[in-house]
């Protein structure tokens, strides 16, 4: 078949009529056009690359059925789903299905009815099952997760070796095959085993500049990891854990203190690891809590964060992991929390290892990883030399290191201190007794053993002991000390700390300097307009059995909550939202928009301020919230009743009146404020906005920790303004200023 003759309409504008995106990604546009012309691929395109993209738009152009391979079960029925949103027609084949639904979908599979269709590699090799699809029209073949067929990747599966079968059984269908990750030889085993034709070779760059790579040492993870889920209220995350007791331990925790969170492991049943990771794809759940069996089944395009709270086994399966956070290219978190303790828990895994050049391959995999984790270098360059790539900038921008710094100290007395303890004591005892040596910590070991009375017993007393033990950590990890011996390590001195003991070199710490931020850089957008679109987004999202990426990303609200569309042309410019998607979801949006502005005069788009362009409210917008809907709130609220009662009467959110309440108070309206805010809440609130001004909530909310609301928050603006209180637009953002007093 000469797949460039049935092409009718361009790539590019299929792209933004179906897709909704103006230009492509890199590489994108080079593979889907060696599609069309009938080529087969072989593609490296990092996790949140856009993979699925390259082999879903030319399947919308072909005649025929694209037939996607994917171990990914449990992620198909989200995948058909989007695919369907684009107004694609998708279905999957799997054992979820009942045996008549299967039949069913394997007839219209031959009249030719589908654009994609998903399957498992297990079902090629069903019997007879290469006969059906020999009689069905199909124009191409994805494989995905293609690293899956090779004895050398890092998720070798049996069951995919039956995909070496592909080009003898269907000649002449074109193949493409897709991994986030391969070094050269899983690359050449893929070609190898799929016999692959002259296949293009695209390996995309593994930068994801979006993602900020944070390290820290573990130190009560719990509440680190608390602190983190808190900075990122109301966001997507997943926290992943060594063990399944960590775990549960974990998300016990989150849940005591009011987080929404569900585990994810091995150790729970089917139904309830299913209905985890579909209450977090529906967003019904903050985080997940999750081993490393989690994720692979996940397509989520919103999670914000991704925090590891143990040591990853290997590079890759960091890459993996940290690659489900901002798949939507909006900024997202990458927290790995470590401890030097982390290499002794996973060495166990890699020793049970039954090959020895798998077990030497996981020593060097674990060895990368620590090295990783400890040396304070541009975690992105060291992460992308990891997969033979060099980043240029000296700067990335968006990690702790380069944007904290590193802060050199020489620390050689402070070395001396601890490989002083360790000489006299016999260089035969962990880090933990050596600690206790030198902070002079009164233990009944150190007592029988007596050790309080070495030399150096207490000498960093003016220290905390986590200190030195941070301070080992770094000696560690610059080869001054080896800590050697199963099960209980041991610390010894290596020739280069002899030479530091001795006085014949000096020590130089390398110290982090202190991140206090723990949050990726976000865009500006209006805050709540983001959050009424996601209420809305979550709603629709329920209705329609689909999860609320499937409607639109992150991505696509942020642009509609900044730039503030209200045709349907302008929603056409907002990124994600092509033609179906606007006929299918869009007016929802456009008339929650509409009322927003409605409900809220003050509130000016910093786009249009910054073109000089008004702001217009579309009258239907003005018939539903303008004039006589705020009236009959005035007209409750001047009865005394409550916030709650008036929205019960009008069957409206609480939230909604308290922004009408906060618009009559604005417009000079006589109503008793203390009725609905508190004075003491009203007092503290009005500090906040004298600091952060007035067009922004949520750092109001913020400071406010749990204490009031976006409710009392349009309330007290609502006052201000009428107390003379404006807005004043700047380029980074807005600010207030008083002309009156209070």
């Amino acid at each position: 078949m000469n797949h460039t003759e049935q092409v009718s309409e361009p790539a590019h504008l299929r792209l933004q009529s179906i897709f909704g995106y103006s230009s492509f990604r890199a590489n994108q546009e080079e593979i889907v056009q060696a599609i069309l012309a009938g080529r087969d691929i072989f593609a490296v395109m990092p996790t949140g690359g856009g993979k699925s993209l390259c082999y879903q738009l030319p399947a919308s152009m072909l005649p025929g059925t694209c037939l996607v391979v994917s171990p990914l079960i449990s992620l198909m029925k989200d995948q058909v789903d989007a695919a369907n949103a684009f107004g694609m027609k998708a279905a999957l084949l799997n054992s979820s299905l009942s045996t008549k639904k299967q039949h069913e979908v394997l007839a219209r599979l031959q009249d030719g009815a589908y654009d994609l269709l998903y399957l498992s590699p297990e079902r090629l090799a069903t019997a007879g099952f290469f006969e059906r699809l020999r009689q069905a029209p199909l124009s191409f073949i994805a494989v995905d997760e293609a690293h899956c067929i090779s004895e050398w990747g890092h998720d070798f599966r049996p069951d995919y070796l039956a995909l070496a079968n592909l080009k003898q059984e269907l000649p002449g269908v074109p193949i493409t095959a897709f991994t986030a990750t391969a070094t050269q030889r899983v690359q050449e085993d893929i070609i190898r085993r799929l016999a692959l034709s002259r296949p293009l070779m695209t390996r995309a760059s593994f930068d994801r500049p979006n993602l900020f790579y944070q390290i820290q040492l573990r130190d009560q993870v719990n509440n680190q990891i608390e602190t983190v889920v808190r900075d990122h209220a109301d966001e997507a995350g997943i926290i992943y854990r060594l063990s399944r007791a960590d775990v549960e331990k974990t998300a016990v925790w989150l849940q005591k203190k009011g987080i929404r969170a569900l585990p994810y492991h091995a150790g729970l049943d089917k139904q309830t690891r299913s209905h985890n990771q579909e209450a977090f794809n529906r967003d019904e759940v903050q985080v997940v809590v999750a081993t490393v069996a989690f994720g692979m089944g996940i397509d989520k395009s919103n999670v914000r964060f991704v925090i590891h709270g143990d040591l990853p086994k290997s590079m890759e399966g960091y890459y993996q992991e940290t690659g489900r956070a901002g798949r939507d290219g909006e900024p997202a978190l990458c927290l790995l929390l470590y401890s030097r303790g982390d290499y002794f828990r996973l060495r166990p895994f890699i020793d049970q290892l039954p090959d020895e050049r798998e077990r030497q391959a996981g020593l060097a995999q674990l060895s990368r990883m620590m090295a990783l984790a400890e040396q304070p270098v541009c975690r992105r360059r060291a992460l992308l030399h990891y997969f033979d790539e060099e980043y240029s900038l000296d700067n990335c921008g968006a990690c702790d290191v380069c944007v904290h710094g590193v802060q050199k100290i020489d620390a050689t007395t402070e070395a001396q201190m601890v490989m002083s303890a360790i000489y006299r004591s016999g260089q035969r005892f962990g880090a933990g007794h050596i600690v206790d040596i030198v902070y002079g910590a009164k233990t009944a070991r150190i007592s029988a053993l007596g050790h309080d009375q070495l030399k150096t017993y207490g000498v960093g007393r003016d220290r905390g002991k986590r200190f030195w033990r941070q301070f080992i950590d770094g000696m560690l990890s610059q080869r001054l000390l080896t800590s050697e011996g199963d099960p209980f390590p041991m610390l010894q001195i290596t020739a280069a700390g002899e030479e530091v003991l001795f006085g014949r070199t000096g020590f130089i710490s390398h110290q982090m300097l202190e991140d206090t931020s723990g949050k990726a850089e976000r865009p500006l957008y209006d805050e709540p307009l983001f959050a009424l679109l996601k209420t809305l987004r979550r709603d629709m999202a329920t209705e329609a059995g689909v999860p609320p990426y499937v409607l639109f990303s992150d991505k696509s609200l942020h642009q509609m909550s900044s730039l503030f569309p209200q045709t349907p042309e302008a929603l056409l410019a907002i990124s994600g939202v092509g033609q179906m998607k606007l006929e299918r979801y869009g007016t929802p949006f456009l008339e929650a928009i509409a009322n927003y502005l409605a409900a809220n005069p003050e509130v000016c788009p910093p786009q249009a301020e910054k073109r000089g362009a008004p702001v217009t409210t579309p009258a239907v917008a003005r018939k539903q919230t303008g004039g006589q809907t705020l009236e009959e709130t005035l007209r409750l609220a001047q009865t005394g009743q409550s916030i709650e009662e008036i929205a019960a009467a009008r069957e409206l959110k609480p939230s909604t009146i308290a922004a009408h309440i906060g618009e009559l108070l604005q417009q000079g309206k006589e109503l008793d404020v203390d009725h609905y805010v508190d004075p003491a809440v009203r007092s503290e609130m009005t500090e906040l906005f004298r600091v952060h001004g007035l067009f922004r909530l949520k750092p109001i909310v913020d400071g406010m920790e749990g204490r009031a609301g976006y409710e009392e928050a349009h309330i007290v603006r609502g006052f201000l303004m009428s107390q003379g209180w404006k807005i004043e637009m700047a380029d980074n953002g807005a600010s207030s200023t008083e002309s009156g007093g209070l």
